[in-house]
C-alpha cells in the first residue's frame, strides 16, 4: 500500500506540558510508530492561549508531526490519539503541499538553532554618569550632617559627670580613711592611759605595803 505524507497536530494542557513533556512527547511518537507511521519532523510550540476553552482547558501547547504512513493506519492513530488522557484533541491531514510545507518549518528550525543569542540592550546615554552623579550626591548628604550635629555635646557631658562622682567618691573615702585613722588613734590612746592607770595603782599599793611594813 502506497505512503504518503501526513500532518498531525496534538494538542496538550499547558499545565500538564510544562511538568511531563518528554513523557507525553514519548507517548504521540510511540502512538504514531505502534501503527507503522515513520516521523520525519516534528516540533513543539510555545504555549498559548486557546480561541475558546477545550475540555475545561484555556492553554494549550501544540505537538506538530509529519510522518509517513498508509492511508489504512489513520484510523488506528486517531482511535489510540482519542484514548489517551493527555491528548485534549488531535487533527491527522493530507495534503499536497505538506512536503514543501515541512522543509520550510524545517530549514527555520535549523537556522534558529544556529543564530547567535541576542546581545543584550544597551543602556542609554548618560544614564550611567548621572546614576553615578545621583549615588555620589546621596553618599556624601549623610557624611556633612554629622560634623555640624549638636549631638555630640551631650554625648561628652555624662563622662564629666561621671568623673566628678568618681573625685567625690574618692575624696569620701579618703575622709573615711582618716576618720578611721584618728579613731584608731584615739583608742590606742585610750588603751595606753588605762594601763598607764594600772601602773599607777600597783605601785600606790607597794608603797602603802611598804609603809605598813615599817610602821
Amino acid at each position: 500500500m502506497t505512503e504518503r505524507l501526513y500532518e498531525g497536530l496534538f494538542l496538550i494542557d499547558a499545565a500538564i506540558a510544562a511538568s511531563e513533556w518528554t513523557e507525553i512527547e514519548g507517548q504521540i511518537r510511540t502512538l504514531l510508530q505502534n501503527n507503522g507511521a515513520d516521523i520525519q519532523y516534528a516540533e513543539k510550540w510555545p504555549e498559548q492561549r486557546l480561541a475558546y476553552p477545550v475540555k475545561g482547558v484555556k492553554r494549550g501547547v501544540y505537538f506538530l508531526v509529519y510522518f509517513n504512513s498508509s492511508s489504512g493506519s489513520i484510523a488506528s492513530i486517531r482511535s489510540d490519539g482519542q484514548l489517551n488522557e493527555k491528548i485534549l484533541r488531535m487533527l491527522v491531514i493530507q495534503e499536497d503541499f505538506l512536503p514543501i510545507e515541512m522543509e520550510k518549518r524545517r530549514e527555520a528550525s535549523e537556522r534558529a538553532a544556529a543564530a547567535p543569542p541576542p546581545a543584550p540592550p544597551a543602556p542609554a546615554e548618560g544614564s550611567d554618569s548621572d546614576g553615578a552623579a545621583a549615588a555620589a550626591d546621596s553618599a556624601d548628604a549623610p557624611a556633612d550632617a554629622p560634623a555640624d550635629a549638636p549631638a555630640d555635646a551631650p554625648a561628652d557631658a555624662p563622662v564629666e559627670e561621671s568623673a566628678g562622682e568618681e573625685t567625690v567618691a574618692e575624696t569620701s573615702e579618703e575622709e573615711s580613711a582618716s576618720v578611721e585613722t584618728e579613731s584608731s588613734a584615739e583608742e590606742g590612746a585610750v588603751e595606753e592611759s588605762a594601763d598607764a592607770t594600772e601602773v599607777s595603782a600597783d605601785e600606790v599599793e607597794e608603797v602603802v605595803s611598804k609603809e605598813e611594813e615599817t610602821n
